[in-house]
Formats: C-alpha cells, sequence, structure tokens
C-alpha cells in the first residue's frame, strides 16, 4: 500500500510540474506584453514613433507707418509796440559841496554839463564854488542855448511861446523880446499867483508879449530862442 501511495504522489508530481512551468510561462508572457504596451504607450516607445512637429516659423507682419499729419500752419504772432507817452522832467536835484569838490568833478558826477550848472546856480565864469555851497544840479533834458529867432515884423503886444533856458530869469526874457517881467509873470499865472523867477525851470514853456516897451540899445545882441503860437495882442 505504501508503494502504491508513493506511485500516486510521483504520478501527480508528474502532472503538476507542465501545468506549474505552463503557468509560469504564460505569467511571464502576460507581464512581458503589460510592459510592451507600456512602453509604447506611455514610455519612451512613444518617443520612437512619434512624428516630429514642424517648429513654426513666426514671420513678422509689416507694420504700416503712419502716415504724418501735415503741420500746421502757424499763424505770426502780431508784435505791438507800445510807444510811450510824453516822460514829465526829472525834479531838479540839490547836493552840497564837500572839501576839494570842483565843478568839474560835480559836472562828471551827475552826467551834467559843467555850463547847465553854472547857470543854474548863477556861478561865475571862473567856476567858484566854496564848500557847504548848495547846487542844484538840473535833471532830464535839458534845453540847448542854440538860438531860434523870433521872426520880425510881428505886431506890437505879440504872444509867443517860449522855453526857458537855464539861467534864464523873468527879467532876462524880458529884456530880449522887449516886454516886462511884471506882465510876463501875470501871463504866466498859475493858481491866483503871479509866476515868479523861482518857478522857472529849464525847459518849461511860458507865454510872453512882445515889444511893450522901447527896447534900449546894447553894445551886442541877446541870442534869443522862442516859438510863435499866437499873433493876437492888445496893444
Amino acid at each position: 500500500m505504501k508503494k502504491g501511495v508513493q506511485k500516486l504522489l510521483k504520478r501527480r508530481r508528474t502532472r503538476f510540474i507542465p501545468l506549474a512551468l505552463a503557468a509560469l510561462a504564460g505569467l511571464i508572457v502576460v507581464v512581458l506584453i503589460i510592459l510592451v504596451i507600456n512602453f509604447f504607450t506611455g514610455g519612451a516607445g512613444v518617443a520612437l514613433f512619434r512624428t516630429a512637429t514642424p517648429t513654426p516659423t513666426i514671420t513678422a507682419t509689416p507694420t504700416l507707418s503712419p502716415t504724418p499729419a501735415p503741420p500746421t500752419p502757424t499763424q505770426p504772432t502780431p508784435t505791438f509796440t507800445v510807444t510811450p507817452g510824453p516822460s514829465q522832467t526829472p525834479a531838479p536835484v540839490n547836493y552840497t559841496v564837500k572839501e576839494f569838490d570842483t565843478l568839474f568833478d560835480i559836472s562828471i558826477q551827475f552826467g551834467v554839463p559843467m555850463e547847465a550848472i553854472r547857470a543854474a546856480n548863477n556861478i561865475p565864469a571862473d567856476n567858484t564854488i566854496t564848500v557847504g555851497q548848495t547846487l542844484i544840479i538840473p535833471q532830464g533834458d535839458i534845453p540847448t542855448t542854440t538860438p531860434s529867432p523870433v521872426p520880425t515884423g510881428l505886431p506890437r503886444g505879440t504872444k509867443i511861446q517860449y522855453k526857458v533856458l537855464l539861467g534864464d530869469s523873468l527879467e532876462l526874457i524880458a529884456s530880449r523880446f522887449n516886454s516886462t517881467a511884471e506882465d510876463i509873470a501875470r501871463q504866466n499865472r498859475r493858481s491866483n499867483r503871479d509866476l515868479n523867477n523861482a518857478d522857472l525851470q529849464a525847459g518849461q514853456v511860458i507865454t510872453v508879449r512882445i515889444d511893450l516897451v522901447t527896447p534900449t540899445p546894447t553894445s551886442a545882441a541877446t541870442p534869443t530862442s522862442a516859438i510863435v503860437v499866437t499873433a493876437t495882442a492888445t496893444p
């Protein structure tokens, strides 16, 4: 009986081994199939059969340059020239003479001719000035002494407009035009007050009636400067 069991077992073993081998071979085949499928579907094998995708070439699209707008015409800006009105004559400046001052130095300092300072202050011809003396320094447009003769043949008492020169006085003006200082003062009354020598300023225009008195003969004629405006007068 023991031998029969051994034979039965041996027989079963003989049958089992081929089956086991066949099962093992089938398992190996299945594993290989799975590996191959994985290789070609998700592994490196995909790259072997993948068609190279061409790299797109970027073609630059030409950009149209905007056409420049026509230049805007520039309108010329008008230039206005302002014409200043008549300027007022600056007031004279008072200057006190200091030590070592000379009339020439003062004229250079203020830019005023010596003749103008001399005439405005009745300085003698030798230009003598003293320390502490107050001088009137004319300013602005100082009238020149170029004579402008009065037309001849004017009736007695004709009124003229006369521009005061440096160093003028009522008496000096009256002697030039055969008038009187009193009449000139009345003809140029301001605010119910007769004109006086203190009111005279170089460049001032005053009214003078000529030939009111008989002229006195003089050794030399005195140049005059006047502008005739009116020609009616009372004898």
